[in-house]
């Protein structure tokens, strides 16, 4: 998986973003290396604004190349919502599919992302959170045909692990979180998620 993150996007983002293009280009003539989606990309005004023109510039390019390449992509966005989907309806015909990383967003937001039909939210540690509300927006409006599991390591990490290092170990926490929200067996929340990251990305597990 190969992008540019928005918090790395500055005034040089378009010199970045051939270097990179250049590399996936690379890869994908070679049998050795397989690139599987373009990522992570996308929209971050959590910390400035500074970027803001560029940050969606750059990002509207790699959607561009996801579309032309039929490479799904993984999408970072904080605080810009708005801004993203407006991005992705002008290509929504077109869209190879992907995931909205790390999801932590209201029923409104969600429904909202799940209008993009291959798209799927990523869904991480927040949901054994105390104070998260996801094990209710979930089960009332994303089916488990709609989520993949993360673990957004090192950052993240589930309780009873959070303010340590996360890992991917430390996934099991969320499946059984999710299992109980739900009302399912952790199983099929392994199996479900698992299905749907093939779907997605196009391999085997």
């Amino acid at each position: 998986m190969l992008g540019l993150h928005p918090e790395e996007v500055r005034a040089d983002w378009s010199v970045a973003l051939s270097e990179i293009k250049q590399i996936i280009n690379s890869k994908l003539q070679t049998s050795k290396f397989k690139v599987l989606a373009i990522g992570e990309v996308g929209l971050d005004y959590y910390w400035s604004r500074e970027f803001e023109h560029e940050q969606l510039e750059a990002f509207e390019e790699q959607v561009r190349w996801a579309v032309d390449m039929q490479l799904p992509l993984m999408i970072h966005c904080r605080k810009a919502q708005n801004e993203l989907v407006t991005i992705l309806k002008r290509y929504a015909k077109n869209l190879p599919g992907g995931v909205f990383h790390c999801f932590t967003g209201n029923e409104q937001e969600a429904r909202q992302l799940l209008e993009f039909n291959r798209f799927v939210l990523g869904i991480g540690g927040v949901s054994t959170f105390k104070k998260s509300h996801l094990p209710e927006v979930l089960p009332t409006c994303v089916p488990l045909d709609r989520i993949v599991l993360e673990t957004d390591a090192p950052y993240m990490a589930p309780v009873p692990q959070r303010g340590q290092r996360n890992e991917s170990a430390y996934i099991r926490h969320v499946v059984t979180r999710l299992a109980e929200a739900y009302g399912v067996s952790e199983e099929e929340i392994c199996q479900k998620t698992n299905e749907n990251v093939q779907k997605v990305f196009g391999i085997q597990i």
